[in-house]
């Protein structure tokens, strides 16, 4: 590696859903960490046009965000765990790189899932219906589908944790659950300070990122997030000008910016909890047994 280089030794690789973007944020703002807002879901691993490019790019936008000497560099997206082709590029990359992964209730991150991307103005079926065409989303080519449209598939954290369980020692995986981020942040990040070995004692603001909440400009959020051919030529005047991840911080800003901490129209999904419970059950026990966890609480019907 070439004096002034800087690679990613650090990866944040999901869950979706589950307080990852604040977690990112906290840890990030740690003076031994560089982990720049704009490569925060920044799917380089997983998206072939991206990864293809080679690492120079990714290095590139690392240097553009002034990360120069911190001893951990920080790179997160949620798509990571979810799909294989990721986690094998990242070893390949960097095979003693640290993994932070944090998990919540399979039933519970599908539901907030659902709402958030109602919430986007990307999601079109009610949840049932969703759920009922899973299988064909996955087959879908369009990524943003795949990627944030499978509320199902993307809670299956056995089968995914086993993966990344083949290539990085359970010693290089930290596995949070979304419960202690939300109950004990501080103490959650000064494990994980522990864990990438920098200094323990300080203390970061814990700003919430990241909030599914609703919408307080409905034209903004179509603007911006609606897939739309109005969308597509923003898209086409602003790629050559901006890379992604300039424009996923700029993305970042704007949804927080347009959203307000309340609800609007919760729906009651008690038929679809159960089912999706009976379908997460067996996956539950894989994830204790190949992670060495107890998840009990997420074995009981709410």
């Amino acid at each position: 590696m070439n004096e002034g280089d800087v690679r990613p030794n650090t990866f944040l690789i999901g869950a979706q859903k589950s307080a990852t973007t604040s977690l990112y944020n906290w840890v990030a703002q740690h003076p031994e960490v560089c982990g720049p807002s704009s490569l925060k879901d920044f799917p380089f691993f997983s998206r072939d046009t991206f990864f293809e490019k080679g690492i120079g790019s990714l290095q590139d936008a690392y240097k553009e965000e002034g990360c120069a000497g911190e001893s951990i560099v920080m790179q997160g997206c949620v798509q990571y765990m979810y799909y294989p082709a990721a986690i094998e590029r990242i070893y390949g990359f960097d095979s003693n790189a640290k993994i932070l992964v944090v998990l919540r209730n399979p039933v519970d991150r599908a539901i907030s899932a659902y709402e958030y991307f109602k919430k986007m103005k990307l999601e079109t079926l009610n949840f049932n219906e969703a759920i009922d065409r899973e299988s064909e989303r996955m087959e879908s080519g369009d990524i943003q589908v795949k990627s944030g449209l499978t509320y199902r598939s993307h809670g299956l954290y056995g089968k995914q944790m086993e993966h990344v369980y083949r290539f990085f020692p359970k010693k290089q995986v930290m596995v949070i659950k979304y419960e202690e981020v939300q109950n004990n942040p501080s103490q959650v990040v000064k494990k994980v300070y522990e864990f990438l070995g920098v200094d323990k004692g300080y203390e970061p603001e814990y700003n919430l990122l990241n909030k599914t909440g609703s919408v307080k400009s409905s034209l903004v959020q179509t603007l911006f997030f609606k897939q739309s051919n109005i969308r597509k030529a923003l898209v086409n005047i602003i790629d050559p000008i901006l890379p992604l991840h300039r424009r996923t911080k700029i993305r970042w800003a704007i949804n927080e910016w347009n959203t307000k901490e309340s609800k609007a129209d919760k729906e009651d999904f008690e038929f679809e909890k159960k089912q999706l419970y009976n379908y997460y059950i067996e996956d539950i026990k894989l994830l204790e047994k190949v992670t060495g966890i107890d998840f009990n609480e997420w074995k009981k019907e709410n």
